[in-house]
């Protein structure tokens, strides 16, 4: 994928939240918003508790219950924001619990797996290693990427490969997601809910290459986003040459 959104752009909605989520996720977070007792950051602590059982049960190799517990709380974490709108009560401060709750719970419920994991021999430490390694680098490369493309103005930086034309299958298929406002492609949404939430539902034989999955989609996230993020830079680069005054030699 190529290309960054523009500054007006709204983030795209994920297809598993798109599809699988958001037509139960709507009408539960409308009924939620009438009650006061309701609020944002409460569903978010929801989420939150969801997601540390999740990783208690990933830890001791309850895989089924953890990853039915990893997709109520991604629905949560869905809920919570929608709650916020539908009130007018979204914040600074709760948008940072919501991201801060997300971050732990996800790399708290990898962390979980992969350990259950190497315990049980299922999982090569070195191969444990890398993930985790991986995952950092990811999310540094993702909220770095986001920081260039806010000061360059081109959105959040990811691709908006839904607004090219196409033909066929593949034409259908984007002007589906354009109508949808949807990613044509599965990306991080989709990895995490299936190998933290549908594979160990399964059992140990899906789970465990599930942690192979995810090492090799955010390795090739990463590289991808610091593709972006060269892009942007060399633009701000060549901006800030363009628009700085020549200086006169005295």
């Amino acid at each position: 994928m190529s290309g960054h959104a523009p500054s007006s752009a709204p983030p795209l909605r994920d297809i598993w939240t798109r599809l699988a989520v958001d037509p139960l996720a709507d009408p539960v977070a409308l009924v939620l918003s009438r009650h006061r007792v309701v609020t944002p950051n409460r569903v978010t602590t929801v989420s939150g508790l969801l997601g540390v059982a999740a990783i208690a049960c990933l830890a001791t190799g309850h895989l089924a219950a953890g990853g039915l517990l990893s997709l109520l709380r991604f629905f949560a974490d869905c809920v919570d924001g929608k709650v916020a709108r539908a009130q007018g009560s979204g914040s600074a401060r709760g948008a940072l619990l919501d991201v801060a709750t997300d971050v732990v719970c996800v790399v708290g419920a990898y962390a979980a797996l992969t350990a259950w994991a190497v315990t049980e021999g299922h999982l090569d430490p070195l191969w444990a290693g890398a993930l985790m390694a991986v995952l950092g680098w990811y999310g540094w490369a993702l909220a770095h990427r986001k920081h260039l493309a806010a000061l360059a103005g081109v959105g959040d930086g990811s691709s908006r490969l839904v607004d090219q034309e196409g033909s066929g299958p593949w034409g259908a298929w984007l002007g589906l997601c354009r109508r949808l406002h949807m990613r044509p492609v599965p990306w991080a949404v989709e990895v995490e809910t299936l190998v933290l939430g549908l594979l160990p539902l399964l059992g140990p034989g899906f789970a465990v290459p599930g942690l192979h999955l995810a090492l090799l989609f955010y390795g090739g996230a990463t590289v991808v986003n610091l593709a972006r993020m060269a892009r942007i830079a060399a633009a701000l680069d060549a901006r800030s040459v363009t628009s700085t005054p020549t200086r006169l030699l005295p």
